[in-house]
């Protein structure tokens, strides 16, 4: 039981010694000194780690994306049955006690995070091109390989900015967009304006931008101020900002 210089293990030893990380939260390195009241810092996600995670999971259920994969008008991608799932249980209706954990989960992680999602009309199926097999090859492994690229400038979506046109859900670079001067997209031809088009994924600025224009930029039946729409300016990202980078 005795340690060195004749000392006898505590409580507070046993307590601190179950986790190393848990006794270096205060940046100590011994059991015995230190705040034994300390808590476990999460890990942060590096920024290259958390943008390859927001392109490749659910952001209201944690789960790998996959068909079929809608944004909301923030610019974050959900799985559409998730939403389904969110929006009924806010509404109070679970399919199974295991829908009801994950719903009251979700609240308590997220908060007030996903307040803006009421209905399926606050969210837009998008379209996804996958990354091609040489995008692999040339990155390495399947890993470090972004997910998706732009269909027409083959930029990863890890490395530039993407924007997604609510009016048919294609996404695209922002630099493709920048070259769609007629105001239609490149690959159906329906007909955008420049200030519908969502950031996906995007800064905190931009998110922040988007949400002052919430109102104006989900459909709705009536819109409730024509003057909002006018001072809401385009948020989407551009090239000066030196982001778009080659793989």
């Amino acid at each position: 039981m005795g340690l060195d210089g004749g000392t006898y293990i505590t409580r507070s030893d046993v307590l601190r010694g179950q986790s190393w990380d848990m006794a270096t939260a205060d940046n100590t390195r011994s059991t015995r000194g230190g705040n034994v009241a300390s808590t476990l810092k999460r890990k942060e996600l590096d920024r290259d780690s958390a943008r390859e995670t927001s392109w490749t999971t659910c952001s209201i259920s944690g789960q790998p994306l996959q068909d079929p994969i809608s944004a909301d008008y923030l610019g974050h991608l959900y799985n559409r049955e998730a939403v389904v799932e969110f929006l009924l249980g806010r509404n109070g209706s679970f399919a199974d006690e295991g829908a009801e954990h994950r719903y009251l989960n979700q609240l308590r992680v997220a908060g007030t995070a996903f307040d803006h999602l009421h209905s399926l009309r606050d969210i837009f199926k998008v379209h996804l091109t996958p990354s091609h097999p040489q995008s692999t090859e040339a990155n390495g492994s399947a890993a470090s390989a972004a997910p998706y690229v732009c269909p027409l400038t083959d930029l990863p979506c890890t490395k530039s900015p993407f924007v997604a046109l609510p009016s048919c859900g294609h996404v695209f670079s922002s630099r493709a967009v920048t070259q769609m001067t007629d105001g239609q997209c490149a690959t159906c031809s329906t007909a955008f304006k420049e200030k519908d088009v969502v950031p996906l994924n995007g800064t905190p600025e931009q998110v922040h931008a988007l949400r002052d224009c919430l109102d104006t930029r989900r459909p709705a039946k009536k819109r409730k101020s024509e003057k909002k729409a006018h001072k809401c300016k385009s948020v989407h990202a551009d090239d000066n900002s030196g982001a778009d980078q080659t793989s």
